[in-house]
């Protein structure tokens, strides 16, 4: 189950609210915490791959920082790290709506740019994974990147921080040097729980299409929980298709690893289901 991935650290700072919230899927097993840690606090995922990663989640100071909810890490993160740190081997159901069996996910040798970053786990488990530049993005506010900054500084090695570096990035804002300087650069884009904001659909979309190289095997990898309505994950989707992309593979995945179909809409379903799920996807420039 991926809340069984995500413990306290001994000896922490965090308050006993924090080891509260962390053992909610305990006490209340029915109802799945989907979001992990509070804002300053530490939490550790552990990678079957590469053990545990220690993340201290950033501690917003202005009101439109923390209504970006960077502060905690999101079940979606930690399903993307999942699929990313087993080397990209991880089979799609043909029969889900997932295309063929033993898609792969692999970022081994990929240029890897994540949007809307959070904690920057995406980008710490693909530096592990063998990426060969990694460049992990969020809103820029000094206090997110540095966040950022410090978790890749306690996880990453010396020999392997040459390929990854933190940069601020702004959906849709293109015109800045270093949206200039990496147009088309990157061959895998990340984005996890980035799905909750309608009206920030389309600079998401513009950002993933300015960055994503052309090349045909160019990925935009996409994991997103249901929490906030599955209105605003179809929103998504169909800014996709208008602005030039489209959807190679799309499915829905629980919390213990149950897949089913992707359904844009499900009668009767309320938020302690819709929590368990999430939509993964993987999209790519569309082919005329």
């Amino acid at each position: 189950m991926l809340t069984s991935k995500i413990r306290l650290p001994p000896n922490s700072t965090n308050t006993p609210e924090d080891i509260l919230s962390s053992s909610l899927h305990i006490l209340y097993p029915d109802d799945l915490c989907n979001q992990h840690g509070e804002p300053g606090s530490q939490v550790i995922y552990t990678s079957s791959q590469f053990g545990d990663i220690e993340l201290r989640l950033a501690d917003p100071q202005g009101e439109e920082q923390r209504l970006l909810f960077s502060h905690y890490l999101w079940n979606a993160g930690v399903l993307l790290a999942e699929l990313l740190g087993n080397d990209g081997v991880d089979e799609i159901d043909e029969n889900a709506g997932g295309g063929p069996l033993g898609k792969k996910w692999s970022v081994k040798g990929e240029r890897v740019l994540e949007l809307g970053a959070g904690t920057g786990l995406g980008g710490i488990i693909s530096v592990f994974a063998g990426a060969e530049r990694v460049v992990i993005t969020d809103y820029p506010a000094p206090e997110i990147l540095s966040n950022i900054s410090t978790n890749i500084s306690k996880n990453i090695p010396s020999v392997l921080k040459p390929h990854v570096s933190v940069q601020g990035h702004e959906w849709g804002t293109l015109a800045g040097t270093f949206s200039t300087t990496h147009k088309g650069v990157f061959t895998r884009i990340l984005a996890a729980d980035c799905l909750w904001m309608p009206w920030q659909h389309r600079k998401l979309v513009l950002s993933m299409l300015h960055f994503l190289s052309m090349d045909e095997n160019a990925r935009v990898y996409v994991v997103a929980g249901f929490h906030t309505g599955r209105a605003k994950v179809a929103a998504f989707f169909d800014v996709v298709l208008d602005e030039g992309l489209e959807v190679e593979l799309v499915q829905e995945r629980d919390a213990e690893g149950g897949e089913r179909e992707w359904m844009r809409e499900m009668e009767g379903e309320g938020i302690t289901e819709r929590k368990r799920w999430l939509v993964v996807a993987a999209l790519r420039r569309k082919r005329q």
